[in-house]
């Protein structure tokens, strides 16, 4: 009877965590073109930012398939800095552009993510250089050209803001399957 108990004891525990592994691994799919409105939790400034840094940004509403929460409301997601150039003298604007990299799922999967290019370019974006317009210099009043040339070569440009709560798109995947999504012709 002991030898039966045991052996029942033995053939229960290694059914039951392969089981309930199978049932917590079981993963809703989204369509890969499928939009995430997102929005950033961090301001990030041309006049600051330096290639290579980070910055976070998080899910606005929950994403389902059917009626499963596939990836919840606030859901936070990391990016990085990809080029960042600050504004400089001769009107040069400053120069901002940041690529979402995943989205950090309440299970832990990091789940890869690529920015929607088809919503407005927030995140990829240049200041004013607040020049004067080139067509005052042309007019021939004796020293606007000079004047004018003087204020384009002294002033600086303007830098570029992201800030917090710029709302902005993605899609959850960073396959690169991913193109069809952004209206790019197929192979």
């Amino acid at each position: 009877m002991r030898l039966l108990t045991a052996l029942l004891i033995a053939i229960a525990a290694s059914v039951v965590p392969a089981w309930s592994a199978a049932a917590t691994t079981t993963v809703v799919r989204l369509d890969m073109c499928t939009p995430v409105a997102v929005e950033m939790v961090d301001t990030v400034d041309s006049k600051e930012a330096a290639p290579g840094d980070f910055f976070r940004f998080q899910t606005v509403n929950a994403v389902t398939s059917g009626k499963t929460i596939v990836i919840p409301e606030r859901t936070m997601g990391w990016g990085v800095v990809t080029v960042a150039s600050p504004a400089g003298r001769s009107g040069r604007a400053g120069l901002l552009i940041l690529e979402p990299l995943y989205l950090k799922l309440p299970s832990g999967q990091e789940l890869g993510v690529v920015f929607d290019h088809g919503t407005d370019e927030v995140l990829d974006r240049s200041g004013d250089s607040r020049n004067a317009p080139g067509y005052l210099g042309a007019i021939p009043i004796p020293g606007i050209g000079a004047a004018v040339g003087v204020f384009n070569y002294f002033h600086s440009g303007q830098n570029i803001q992201v800030k917090r709560g710029t709302v902005f798109a993605i899609f959850p995947s960073n396959d690169p399957d991913v193109e069809r999504c952004q209206g790019h012709p197929s192979y």
